[in-house]
């Protein structure tokens, strides 16, 4: 009997040493595949890695603040006697805004000269003001640090070119605005020769005007303002003339601007504001 069984055993020897065989046999077929899959994964984190760290290159890259460009002067628009500029000097008041809201409610820009120590005075709310009348096609020049005759033209030592050169960088600094336009305080007539030139060889462009809307000697009357800004515009028109009207930032000024403006326009006049490059140009010193 346990010989019988011993050759039973013996007898399964084979078919399990047939089966261990096959078990090798499969394993070793498998294993390529197995070791592929397992470097597989290794590599695809470090394709990732390489993936993100552009990303986030390109991410700080742009983050960073492009420099700031100086804006130029925009294209200049041909002038005809059909032109009309609205000029206000002593710069910035507190009526700023309020010019600001009734020039865009009439759909019509102008050119603004603010003095330097003004500027140097000036509120936040001010100059987000004086900011957008940029944004609106409004310009915006300057009209010395102190408006001071006596130092701006004195015969020794005048003022005028410094005061000039501060303002803009007073300008620049305030208001972020880079302007070479300039208005002499009492008109250019008051330059002499000499610095007339001077501040033509600096870059200024110095900008006069023709018509005085004398809001300065009627300081309680909207009426007169009107009254002598438009009789002077019939004048000029008769000369095929643009009119380059001075004015003041001033409360009169500001109750007698709708009627000058709906007359002009009503005679035909359209309004711009003046630029470096305007193709017009009006000085006292070179008419």
């Amino acid at each position: 009997m346990r010989k019988k069984r011993t050759q039973k055993r013996l007898r399964l020897k084979p078919a399990v040493l047939a089966c261990l065989i096959l078990l090798g046999l499969s394993s070793a077929c498998f294993l390529p595949l197995g070791i592929l899959n397992t470097e597989s994964p290794a590599k695809q984190p470090a394709k990732q890695e390489k993936i993100v760290s552009k990303k986030a290159f390109v991410k700080k890259a742009s983050a960073k603040k492009p420099p700031e460009k100086i804006s130029q002067p925009a294209k200049p628009k041909p002038v005809t006697d059909k032109n009309v500029f609205l000029t206000f000097d002593d710069g910035p008041s507190p009526f700023l805004s309020r010019f600001n809201h009734l020039l865009q409610q009439e759909k019509v820009p102008a050119t603004f000269f603010f003095i330097g120590e003004n500027l140097n005075r000036i509120q936040p709310e001010t100059a987000e003001t004086a900011k957008a009348l940029l944004a609106s096609g409004s310009s915006i020049g300057w009209h010395s640090m102190t408006h001071d005759a006596g130092l701006l033209y004195r015969k020794n030592d005048p003022t005028f070119l410094t005061e000039m050169e501060q303002a803009r960088k007073t300008g620049r600094e305030k208001l972020g605005v880079t302007s070479n336009l300039i208005r002499a305080p009492y008109g250019s007539t008051y330059l002499s020769t000499a610095l007339h030139q001077e501040t033509k060889d600096k870059g200024f462009t110095l900008l006069d005007w023709n018509i005085d809307s004398n809001d300065w000697r009627y300081k309680t009357s909207s009426t007169r303002v009107v009254e002598t800004v438009l009789t002077q515009a019939n004048t000029l028109a008769k000369q095929k003339e643009p009119l380059v009207i001075l004015m003041h930032e001033r409360k009169n000024t500001l109750e007698a601007l709708p009627a000058i403006i709906h007359a002009l326009k009503k005679n035909g006049y359209n309004f711009q504001a003046y630029k470096e490059n305007t193709p017009f140009k009006l000085s006292f010193r070179e008419r």
